[in-house]
């Protein structure tokens, strides 16, 4: 049976309710994870270190803690829980999200299916009731429109994915960047000619809000857009012309109020939910 690790990473400014959420729902599995590794992105509030012996103590899946001296960011911690998994299959999972309960089954089954390098999936939003979403993520699920699709915006959802580790690491793993960590890494994938699938089903809710709207917008994420699209075309992946292009579409809801910039997200990027 194939083996898998799920990867979690944390720092001091997740709330410990939302990571003792997210663990469980990954304990409630139809298909339990073989381990989960936590990366521990600097030193933690006591609250978290809490909250993670206390899983640590009371669950009989395996839960590995890996630890950076100074947070060090996504990218970097991504990198850590490749390295520090113990398996070849390595699923991702961020810290305030929750799997749905056959998750895991449902992407091995899709795995072994398309003999894909990488699977993923569906997500939907929700504010404060996970049971009551706000708008859905979808994504391409066949390889090619996956391709297609890359060239312009990150086709995959990087909280539902499942992957083949050995792939990952050839390509030279996650890199730290100033924003889009995982779509930077997906795009090395499929120029190196790696598979990706995804399942239109949902695998993931995730917690959006007025908040993550306001983290997503301002210089700092402008400057990361240009650094994101010049590592697209040094790869080769997309033209020179093509990520200029990207730039400047991309940057231009980074720059627009809060409000402004949730409604572009929810309109043009999301299916709406009934209510």
């Amino acid at each position: 049976m194939d083996q898998l690790s799920v990867l979690v990473r944390t720092y001091k400014g997740d709330d410990p309710d939302a990571l003792a959420a997210s663990i469980q729902s990954l304990l409630e599995q139809t298909r339990l994870p073989d381990e989960i590794v936590v990366v521990e992105d600097g030193p933690l509030t006591a609250t978290l270190e809490e909250t993670l012996t206390t899983l640590e103590r009371d669950t009989a899946v395996p839960i590995k803690r890996v630890r950076h001296a100074d947070n060090q960011g996504n990218g970097a911690a991504c990198r850590t829980g490749i390295k520090a998994a113990s398996y070849e299959l390595v699923a991702i999972q961020d810290a305030d999200d929750l799997a749905v309960p056959r998750r895991l089954e449902w992407s091995l089954e899709l795995l072994r299916a398309t003999g894909a390098d990488l699977v993923g999936g569906c997500i939907e939003e929700f504010e404060t009731d996970p049971d009551r979403p706000h708008s859905r993520r979808s994504v391409p699920c066949d390889p090619a429109a996956i391709v297609q699709t890359a060239k312009l915006r990150n086709p995959i959802n990087h909280t539902t994915v499942l992957a083949r580790r050995q792939p990952i690491l050839e390509v030279g793993n996650y890199r730290q960047l100033r924003l889009g960590e995982d779509y930077e890494l997906w795009a090395r994938l499929l120029a190196a000619g790696y598979t990706a699938v995804n399942s239109p089903r949902v695998l993931a809710k995730v917690r959006a809000g007025p908040q993550m709207y306001r983290r997503r917008g301002g210089l700092e994420h402008v400057y990361g857009e240009f650094d994101l699209q010049r590592r697209l075309a040094s790869t080769g992946f997309v033209s020179r012309p093509r990520a200029a292009a990207n730039f400047v579409v991309r940057s231009a809801p980074k720059l627009a109020p809060n409000a402004v910039r949730g409604k572009i997200i929810t309109t043009l990027l999301r299916d709406p939910q009934p209510n």
